[in-house]
């Protein structure tokens, strides 16, 4: 019986250690996506911030990536959506109108990224997200030269938006070895 209830605390013991292990191993993921991202901070938020993180291998945390993309690719859409309709100054509206193509074209480009990733196609999904990267950096840029500019709030959005979408370049660039 001796025997038995000794095996029992080892056996105990040696999980509890593989499962606090794994833990680790998890979180120094996490650690070393985000140490390679241009916004650590937020990428360590972002992905710390989802449930599914816990457990999460590089896949995962891309899938994750992607969905917080889409959700935050979305919401600035929505947001240059209702500049465009506020702006009066008819170079403004020029301007809101060309950022809703652009951010119509990353979440059009985000959408593409899970098929990517089911498929194992790493590359694709780096050129894709490079692609959705592209839509809030060049609406940006059309505010960089001339007066009017950029509202604040869009400008956050956009560098948030940027950063979350890096999460995903650095992640397809891991997997891909």
């Amino acid at each position: 019986m001796a025997v038995s209830y000794n095996s029992a605390i080892l056996l105990l013991v040696s999980l509890l250690s593989i499962s606090f292990t794994l833990t680790i191993v998890k979180a120094d993921l996490i650690g070393e996506v985000c140490s390679k991202a241009q916004n650590p901070a937020l990428c360590l938020s972002a992905l710390n911030a989802d449930p599914r993180s816990k457990g999460a291998n590089l896949e995962g945390l891309a899938t994750i990536s992607i969905d917080i993309s889409q959700k935050n690719a979305q919401t600035v859409r929505d947001l240059v959506n209702t500049l465009l309709k506020q702006a009066t100054d008819p170079k403004l509206k020029t301007r809101y109108d060309s950022c809703l193509e652009n951010y119509n074209d990353t979440v059009d480009d985000l959408g593409e990224l899970p098929g990517f990733l089911k498929s194992k196609d790493y590359l694709g999904l780096n050129v894709h997200a490079s692609a959705a990267f592209d839509g809030p950096t060049t609406c940006d840029d059309n505010f960089s030269e001339t007066p009017p500019a950029e509202s604040p709030q869009l400008k956050d959005a956009s560098d948030k938006l940027q950063g979350l979408i890096d999460i995903i370049l650095v992640i397809s660039n891991l997997l891909k070895g």
